[in-house]
C-alpha cells in the first residue's frame, strides 16, 4: 500500500515547507503531496491557504501578494521554535529537489468564487514539462474544469478527484473527469465504493485516517492513504497486516 505524506508531513513539520517535504521524505513517503498556487505576479508557489490568517494571523489574501511580499515570511514559527525561520517554496525549487528522488501529488489551490482562467494549471505544466517530471507528478484538484484542461494538454500526467460522499455509481461519477486516482475520505468510505472503483481500473486512496484507524484501510483493501506521519503510517500498517 503507497503511502501519501499529507503536505509533506504536517504532523513533524510545518505543512509544505521545505521542513516538511524533507521530514516527509526522510519518514518513507512514496509521494509527497503538496498545494500550489499563484501570487499576484504568477510565481507558483507551495501553499495550502487562500489568506495568511489561519496560521500567520495576517489577512491578506496570496494571490493579492507578489512573490517579493511572501518570500520573506515566516512559515515556520506557528509551529515550534524549531522551524522559526522556514520560507515558502517555490514550486519550481521543489520540482528540481524531487527529481529522481520522490513522485509529486500536486494539489492545485484556484481559490473560491476565483477564476483566473487557466493560468494555475498552465503555469504548473509549463515548469513540470521544463523539468522532464512528467513521470513523476500527479495532479488533483476540486475543480474539474481545471482538470479537464489538463488532461486535454498534457494527457500522460495521471489525474487524481475527490469522492468526498457516498454514491451509488462512483465509477459513473469520477470517469467523465479522465482521473485515474481517486481519493476517499474517511469514514465516508465503504467496501463496496473501493471494489466498484478499482475493477473500473482506477487506484484509490484514503485520506482523513488517523494513526490508530489504519486497520481500516487494510480492511478496505484500498491502494493507498494519504498520512500525515508517513513513517507512522506505514509502521500502522505493517502492524496491521501482521495481525497485531
Amino acid at each position: 500500500m503507497l503511502v501519501v505524506g499529507h503536505r509533506g508531513a504536517e504532523a513533524l513539520a510545518p505543512e509544505n515547507t521545505w521542513a516538511g517535504l524533507r521530514k516527509g521524505y526522510d519518514a518513507g513517503a512514496d509521494l509527497l503531496e503538496l498545494d500550489v498556487q499563484l501570487t499576484c505576479d504568477g510565481e507558483a508557489i507551495v501553499f495550502h491557504d487562500f489568506t495568511l490568517q489561519p496560521k500567520l494571523g495576517d489577512p491578506r489574501w496570496v494571490r493579492d501578494l507578489a512573490w517579493d511580499e511572501l518570500r520573506g515570511v515566516d512559515v515556520g514559527h506557528w509551529f515550534g521554535p524549531a522551524f522559526s525561520g522556514e520560507r515558502i517554496p517555490r514550486f519550481a525549487e521543489v520540482l528540481d529537489w524531487a527529481r529522481g528522488r520522490v513522485a509529486l501529488w500536486v494539489d492545485l489551490k484556484h481559490g473560491f468564487g476565483h477564476t483566473d482562467d487557466g493560468r494555475l494549471e498552465a503555469a504548473v505544466l509549463h515548469l513540470i514539462e521544463g523539468t522532464g517530471m512528467t513521470d513523476q507528478v500527479l495532479i488533483s484538484s476540486w475543480d474539474q474544469v481545471a482538470l479537464a484542461r489538463i488532461r486535454v494538454r498534457t494527457p500522460e500526467i495521471p489525474l487524481a478527484v475527490n469522492l468526498p460522499q457516498r454514491v451509488p455509481d462512483p465509477v459513473g461519477q469520477v470517469a467523465p473527469t479522465g482521473a485515474r486516482w481517486v481519493t476517499l475520505f474517511w469514514p465516508q468510505a465503504d467496501r463496496s465504493a473501493v471494489d466498484q472503483l478499482q475493477e473500473g481500473g482506477f487506484v484509490v486512496n484514503l485520506a482523513n485516517l488517523f494513526t490508530g484507524e489504519y486497520g481500516e484501510a487494510q480492511r478496505l483493501g484500498v491502494d493507498a492513504v494519504t498520512a500525515r506521519d508517513p513513517a507512522a503510517a506505514r509502521a500502522a500498517l505493517a502492524k496491521e497486516g501482521d495481525g497485531r
